[in-house]
């Protein structure tokens, strides 16, 4: 049996592999096209969206692939597109610069999360089989003067069906365009290759640009006799919605509730991921104007604080620093070689081991701790938090959230919630025995949100444009023990906790829990009002 035609021109091939890629790439696009244009009213508009992409694709793909260059494009474009529609498809995934970035940024346990035998058979069904047999045909061998004609004749052809189409549903694309931009959004494989773009142009330019340094004229400005030591908590996938301290019906903050807690209820962050908010969290720039190029190669705020005589140490349970502690003590725990506690996963409680340990070490040194947490971090939620914390029931037991029910979902997330209640209780409990010899405050607050389900979306990662709130709303709140109670004025911090507040807040109020003074310093940025 002839499994593969004996011989096909390239020109067939690209034609056969842009048709395969609409079709069975575009399955979200689709779906939410026609939820704004109702198929029954729109049919032919709907089938001309079709032509539209696939001429456009075949066209872009006849400039690039040619003779040598065919086959690994088609392959290559066929495998990412496998794994691009099935994210999109099951989690609602937009595959912009950002989340380019995140992927190169992944590591391995967060893509293990991501596996499974849903997601393997789709890859052999859309992606390893297509490209089998795009490796095993023959192509026909044609002088280059007559592949050169086919391929113009041909471009001319798909470029003339191409405008016939635009031209002919004029209305409807140029109301599209307007009206529905955000649908360009799940549209495969041409935009995550524009995306894949600014992800180039965004790292050559990051590369490229020297660094500068700001804040050299920081120094410290002590309020008290005491050493200051403070723990910043950087939260992963919280959503302000979910704390029972912000009034969530499920008791999600136990132990938080019993402290005297300062939360800013209307905190919103820089970014729908990690790999923009994190650096963007700890930048000058705010969230309008900040981009990698720029914010990367500056001076963040725990640089100038290390600069003005403070000992800052940043410790790692989650994919990176992100570059933000690249000049700083870092150090990683994501792994038994670091981390003592791994049941298996290794546990955002076994940063706080030792920690009294280097403490002491500072003898009399202001101190700065960021412990960058794993959290709530999807789609395995089930897997965050040790067996004793499963108590919101019954929980979602899979990665594949779409499978399990909107409650199984959130009851999962909420377990991870009354974890992270947990190790806050911890950090603060290791705050309270130094009290004696410093004055001591704990800042927690989120990198960004999660979605569960709300409108079909999971995870995060949404362009900031278009993210739901619940991937932009995060919790941020601060506890001081009873020194600084004397230093700050509690009842301002409160009332000021009411307003809206951002990750831009972060970088001046920093320097104000430490006392540093510089030029940068903005008062009315600090939250943690003196």
């Amino acid at each position: 049996m002839q499994l593969f035609p004996k011989k096909l021109s390239q020109i067939y091939l690209v034609l056969f592999v842009s048709a395969f890629l609409t079709i069975t790439g575009n399955f979200t696009f689709f779906q939410k096209t026609i939820l704004v244009y109702p198929l029954s009213e729109n049919w032919l508009f709907l089938g001309s969206l079709f032509l539209f992409l696939f001429t456009f694709l075949a066209a872009l793909l006849l400039l690039f692939c040619y003779r040598v260059t065919t086959k690994p494009i088609l392959i290559v474009l066929i495998m990412i597109s496998a794994i691009v529609s099935y994210s999109t498809n099951n989690y609602g995934i937009v595959f912009d610069h950002n989340m380019i970035l995140n992927t190169f940024e992944t590591d391995t346990s967060e893509f293990l999360d991501l596996v499974s035998f849903k997601s393997i058979l789709y890859f052999f069904i859309f992606g390893l089989l297509p490209s089998i047999f795009v490796w095993k045909v023959k192509l026909k061998k044609i002088s280059f003067k007559a592949q050169l004609w086919e391929r113009i004749k041909t471009f001319l052809v798909l470029v003339i069906i191409f405008v016939i189409v635009v031209l002919t549903f004029s209305k409807h694309y140029s109301s599209f365009a307007r009206e529905n931009r955000d649908l360009r959004l799940y549209i495969t494989p041409t935009y995550y290759l524009y995306s894949a773009t600014k992800f180039v142009d965004s790292k050559f330019a990051t590369s490229t640009k020297p660094f500068k340094e700001i804040g050299l004229d920081a120094k410290l400005n002590k309020k008290s006799d005491k050493r200051r030591l403070v723990i910043l908590v950087v939260g992963e996938t919280a959503r302000s919605d979910h704390m029972s301290i912000n009034g969530y019906d499920l008791k999600t903050n136990p132990n938080l509730e019993q402290e005297e807690i300062v939360s800013f209820e209307k905190m919103t962050s820089c970014g729908t991921d990690t790999a923009l908010s994190v650096p963007c969290m700890f930048s000058l720039l705010d969230r309008s104007s900040y981009n990698h190029a720029k914010g990367k190669n500056m001076s963040n705020v725990l640089d100038i604080i290390s600069h003005a005589g403070v000992s800052v140490l940043w410790l790692d349970n989650n994919s990176s620093s992100k570059s933000v502690a690249d000049r700083i003590t870092f150090k990683d725990y994501r792994s038994s070689d670091q981390n003592s506690i791994c049941n298996p996963e290794c546990r955002d409680e076994g940063m706080l081991v030792n920690l009294q340990s280097y403490i002491d070490e500072q003898n009399n040194r202001d101190v700065l701790i960021v412990l960058h947490s794993m959290g709530s971090h999807g789609p395995a939620y089930y897997k965050r938090y040790p067996e004793q914390f499963e108590v919101f029931l019954p929980v979602c037991k899979t990665n594949q959230l779409n499978e399990c029910s909107d409650e199984e979902i959130s009851n999962a997330y909420d377990n991870t919630i009354l974890y992270t209640d947990y190790f806050l209780s911890k950090v603060i409990g290791l705050l309270k025995n130094n009290s004696q010899e410093s004055d001591a405050a704990m800042f927690y607050i989120s990198d960004h949100g999660e979605s569960l389900g709300e409108g079909g979306l999971y995870l995060h990662g949404m362009p900031y444009f278009m993210a739901p709130d619940e991937q932009i709303d995060i919790p941020a709140f601060m506890w001081f023990d009873e020194g600084l109670t004397k230093v700050f004025d509690i009842d301002a911090i409160k009332k000021n906790s009411e307003l809206a507040k951002s990750h831009d807040n972060l970088f001046h109020t920093l320097l104000g829990l430490m006392d540093v003074e510089t030029e940068l310093y903005q008062k009315d940025m600090d939250i943690a009002i003196k």
